[in-house]
């Protein structure tokens, strides 16, 4: 895993490499300032603004892609006010900007079937290495709930998705991926993106989506959201690796609330979970739940997890779990949560070492309302810390 961080950290430093090159060749990017030379050079002006107003027409995806393929790199595009009507997905090159006039004013609909209604021009175009940086916001996508749809789909390191509506997606609402459209993996990283204040609702699949198959999506941020009625879990990382996922809030999830493994220098904290497991009747639903890789700690704590609309006999909840230790010793500090339970039932707290061993600081958490507080398995060591 410390390789993987490495690979990361080198991936970054070739990026910019790469982009500071072209700079001192005099091809500079478009949209970077040059600081003035001793000898007075002006630095280069800003790449211009691109506008595209879209008429509730199914000629919208068309005029749409027309103006962002016409933008240079650095551009911003700037969707007005109105309806985009698209019978086609939207493919998004990197090193640009796409803004709306709002989430209540500029509004992206799916208007036929689609595998996506915005995506990184590297997935659509099968690269074998990630995006360049692509910024998405203020604006609504609203998918029609048929199919597999996905509202968006990002495979670009250092990526920043933020005030964005994504709703009645029959796929997931955002997704973060190291596997293009072909899928074919990358063959580097995709680190260090942001999903802010965003609203995610109704998604058949996952609220947020993280598909990762190499370790390769890691060190983001997922804050301050606002995930709702998901089909399956709201938030779900394949790889949770370096993630903070904080002060979101999530409710009437049909699954697991926040899936996300393997755990390693990760943090979850400040998350009001109010649903999970939603009217299931079998199986086991989780509020919060990963396992541990080894060597490097995580943090869990401030999250509130109840289950306000109850649950369903025949089905197991258990409140907030660590299910193993992936490889040696894993490390946690699980500190400050509030766990109301609903039925006797109900786990509080379950951590389970299994074939490796698991410490856990464990202090200043709340449990009621359940039959089990806390849960211990194979291989683990609790403390309350120092």
């Amino acid at each position: 895993m410390r390789a993987h961080l490495v690979v990361a950290a080198a991936t970054i430093a070739a990026v910019s490499g790469v982009m500071a090159s072209c700079t001192s060749a005099g091809t500079q990017a478009a949209g970077a300032q040059r600081a003035s030379s001793p000898s007075g050079t002006a630095p280069a002006s800003p790449a211009p603004a691109v506008s595209v107003t879209c008429s509730d027409r199914t000629s919208d995806a068309a005029t749409l892609q027309m103006a962002v393929n016409s933008s240079p790199p650095g551009a911003a595009i700037n969707i007005q006010g109105g309806t985009c009507l698209l019978t086609k997905g939207i493919e998004l090159p990197g090193d640009r900007t796409y803004t709306g006039a709002g989430t209540a004013a500029t509004t992206l609909v799916q208007d036929a079937g689609l595998p996506y209604v915005l995506a990184s021009a590297a997935y659509t175009g099968n690269s074998t290495t990630t995006g360049d940086p692509v910024t998405i916001r203020d604006l609504t996508v609203s998918c029609d709930g048929s199919g597999s749809t996905d509202g968006i789909i990002i495979m670009n390191w250092h990526a920043d998705v933020e005030h964005v509506d994504v709703n009645g997606c029959g796929g997931s609402g955002i997704v973060d991926t190291n596997t293009a459209a072909n899928g074919e993996a990358i063959t580097n990283t995709s680190v260090n993106s942001r999903f802010d204040n965003n609203f995610i609702s109704n998604s058949g699949q996952y609220g947020f989506d993280v598909r990762d198959s190499a370790s390769a999506v890691t060190d983001g941020f997922l804050d301050d959201n606002q995930v709702e009625s998901s089909a399956k879990d709201a938030i779900h990382l394949d790889d949770a690796v370096g993630w903070d996922i904080s002060g979101n809030h999530v409710y009437g999830d049909s699954q697991d609330a926040i899936y996300a493994s393997p755990l390693y220098g990760t943090t979850i904290s400040n998350n009001y979970i109010e649903d999970f497991g939603d009217k299931q009747r079998s199986g086991t639903w989780y509020g919060i739940v990963g396992t541990a890789q080894g060597d490097v700690g995580s943090t869990i704590f401030n999250n509130k997890v109840f289950n306000d609309n109850g649950e369903t006999a025949g089905a197991t909840y258990v409140y907030l779990a660590v299910t193993q230790a992936n490889y040696r010793t894993g490390y946690l500090s699980v500190t400050g949560n509030v766990i109301v339970g609903v039925r006797p039932g109900d786990i509080g707290c379950s951590f389970d070492g299994g074939q490796n061993k698991l410490v856990i600081a464990s202090s200043g958490n709340e449990v009621a309302n359940v039959g089990t507080a806390r849960r211990i398995g194979s291989g683990v060591t609790l403390t309350s810390g120092i």
